[in-house]
């Protein structure tokens, strides 16, 4: 038996993970130039993404539930 693996391009700004809800905010991990990801949050009021700097860790966003897709298009139009 043979096991195929799919290649996705990784370009930078492509999102890996989320959008995850965690305790207060939305976040996700987008990849960077270098093959690495960043950690970013959502801001309701301006609705962008912004680098979540240390306050958010990988592990966190790995655990945390996902976001809806219907439950996510309702928070991106509203901001």
């Amino acid at each position: 038996m043979k096991a195929q693996m799919m290649h996705v391009e990784n370009f930078v700004g492509r999102v890996l993970v989320g959008p995850k809800k965690l305790r207060s905010c939305y976040a996700r991990i987008v990849s960077q130039k270098d093959g690495s990801g960043r950690i970013e949050k959502f801001d309701l009021v301006s609705g962008t993404w912004f680098e979540a700097h240390e306050s958010i860790t990988f592990s966190e966003i790995w655990s945390a539930p996902s976001v809806p897709l219907l439950q996510w298009a309702d928070i991106d139009r509203k901001s």
